[in-house]
């Protein structure tokens, strides 16, 4: 990537010909400048910011993410002179051709999002000395050829992004059911995702109302034994559930794990068939299947499993055959099932920068697993920090990010499972309920 420095200024008179060729070569040129001038600006940004831990990992009134949160916001980074006088709108004659527009998606510089043929509108705060029209970075930016619409995907009312992991059983009690939805309400929980045994129904009834009486929007995980294919009747869960109010069904858990592939190493290409064989049940009976919810531990934590695949590589594998196999018209009516679990729990940016290679746009990202525990080298205040910060992040997060869910809510009152690692993981445990309800008690 070239350095600013090195980058020439061409003079302000200069326009874009009609030739095709000439302006796809000058495009390509600011492509790239703009890509090496957001990337030294960043960097320098986050120099700024390096300060070295205080002796236990903190900073002494922030937390990490605190620290960074500039990421989180739209840019408002100024463009040199040079860049921003070229930045001019194109004449309606030089309009791009569809051609052209696909074109100008494959120049698109990495993280930065812009389509060299359309003048930058939203996202860059460029110098009102060098540019007449203000640019307004308040706003988003809009990635891509185009917007996503997102209005076909339910949200809950007064939606907030919080989400909770029901027991993980796929059956409570009503006593069970009414403490801890009320437990989630007081928490100000607006997403549920909680586990249907395969394609088996009436379990989750009481359940579902439940929750969709407390204005949550159930997510309804189809849970089989290993990965295993579902049977049955998917298309009558669907449908029966869809009048009890669920929109999102969830279609496998974590395929880039052999665990979950029942001992078999992970197959991007078997997962997208079977994967789009059912969504297309799903979407037939007028759900919205989930994709994915891979693990984002294999090449990325130690003591990865062996045989477990890095879950970028296979969502983009996995996402390429399902377009390969004419999947399209599904993925048009599917979301992004994401675990987003330890520190850093903004994961759903790399799972969207590969959507949008691959898509040419987002997909919703529901989060339906997450969280980080305490242990030998994190405390119970880190632990409780980081997720507090992960839901804060909530209400400034990106329109293609719906929901972080943490798992779980309980194990325990749910005869849930027999590992007690899961108890310790629960907000509320045999011996006593996890800091992180009171915070989101406060904050609600």
């Amino acid at each position: 990537m070239p350095t600013i420095s090195s980058i020439q200024s061409e003079p302000k008179s200069e326009k874009l010909t009609t030739a095709q060729g000439q302006r796809g070569d000058e495009s390509l040129a600011f492509a790239k400048m703009l890509a090496a001038t957001v990337q030294n600006q960043a960097q320098s940004s986050l120099s700024s910011i390096a300060a070295p831990p205080q002796e236990n990992g903190w900073g002494a009134t922030e937390s990490r993410f605190a620290q960074l949160s500039f990421l989180a916001q739209p840019s408002a980074q100024t463009l040199p002179s040079f860049m921003a006088t070229r930045w001019q709108p194109p004449q309606a004659d030089l309009a791009p051709t569809s051609s052209d527009q696909t074109a100008g998606s494959a120049l698109t510089a990495p993280g930065v999002g812009v389509n060299p043929f359309t003048p930058v509108t939203q996202g860059l705060g460029v110098a009102a000395s060098s540019q007449p029209q203000k640019i307004e970075a308040t706003a988003r930016p809009q990635w891509g050829r185009q917007a996503t619409d997102f209005s076909a995907f339910p949200r809950p009312a007064n939606d907030n992004g919080r989400g909770i992991h029901w027991i993980p059983t796929p059956r409570q009690s009503p006593e069970v059911i009414d403490k801890y939805v009320g437990e989630a309400q007081s928490m100000g929980i607006k997403w549920v995702t909680l586990l249907n045994d395969g394609t088996n129904r009436g379990d989750n009834d009481y359940l579902v109302d439940k929750l969709t009486k407390a204005g949550i929007e159930p997510v309804m995980r189809l849970y089989t034994d290993g990965g295993a294919a579902l049977e049955g009747d998917v298309q009558g869960l669907v449908r029966q559930y869809g009048k009890k109010g669920v929109h999102y069904f969830q279609l496998y858990n974590e395929p880039n794990l052999r665990i979950e592939n029942q001992g078999q190493p992970p197959d991007p290409k078997a997962y997208a068939a079977k994967w789009l064989a059912d969504a297309r049940k799903v979407t037939a009976a007028g759900g919205l299947p989930g994709f994915g919810s891979l693990s984002p531990t294999p090449g990325l934590a130690p003591g990865a499993a062996p045989g477990d695949m890095d879950d970028l590589r296979f969502l983009r594998e996995s996402l390429q055959e399902v377009v390969r196999l004419g999947g399209q018209d599904v993925l048009e009516k599917s979301w992004l099932s994401v675990h987003n679990y330890g520190e850093a729990h903004l994961r759903v940016r790399e799972y969207d920068k590969i959507v949008k290679e691959v898509l040419g746009r987002s997909l919703p990202q529901v989060g339906t697993e997450a969280g980080i525990y305490p242990g030998d080298t994190l405390s119970q205040a880190q632990a409780t920090e980081i997720v507090a910060d992960a839901y804060r992040y909530l209400p400034q997060r990106e329109d293609y990010y719906f929901a972080y869910t943490y798992w779980i809510i309980a194990n325990d009152p749910g005869q849930g499972h027999a590992d007690g690692a899961w108890n310790h993981q629960a907000l509320f445990r045999p011996d006593g309920q996890s800091p992180i309800v009171d915070v989101l008690k406060q904050e609600v």
